[in-house]
């Protein structure tokens, strides 16, 4: 026991030492929350949230830098995930993306290749629940590759 909660503090330090930003995209205001605080918790410096694509977006324009990571949900109302992704796909963004959903894995996996292709740098994807260690993996190895 006391093993895992001295590795939960040192990811949590490491991601700490890598100051990251990441902008939150999710409809569902529980998972908003629930996964926000769960970044802030495993060291994550600043957690932008929004409720649909085109409030992305904007959150996106009135940024000074872009964010390390985009956490996208797939199925949001107004523009989903996939619109989110195209259009950040035309405008040349290029950056690392979590794909989050309540789908099949396989679907996950199908976008996944699909944000590839639009020009981001697919980083995984999460089924919800979204499981905490699911998501420090995720994150971990990010912090491992920059």
């Amino acid at each position: 026991m006391v093993e895992v909660g001295t590795n939960k503090n040192g990811t949590a330090q490491m991601i700490a030492a890598k100051n990251l930003r990441v902008l939150l995209l999710d409809d569902d205001k529980f998972t908003l929350e629930f996964v926000g605080d769960m970044l802030l918790e495993l060291g994550v410096a600043e957690v932008i949230r929004a409720e649909n694509g085109e409030q992305g977006l904007a959150m996106l324009a009135g940024l000074s830098s872009q964010p390390d990571i985009l956490i996208c949900d797939l199925s949001m109302p107004e523009m989903d995930g996939v619109g989110f992704l195209m259009h950040l796909g035309m405008q040349g963004y290029v950056g690392d993306v979590i794909l989050i959903s309540g789908a099949q894995q396989h679907l996950l996996s199908g976008m996944d290749m699909y944000s590839s292709k639009l020009g981001l740098i697919p980083l995984g994807t999460l089924i919800k629940p979204i499981a905490r260690d699911e998501l420090a993996a995720v994150i971990t190895r990010f912090c491992q590759g920059k």
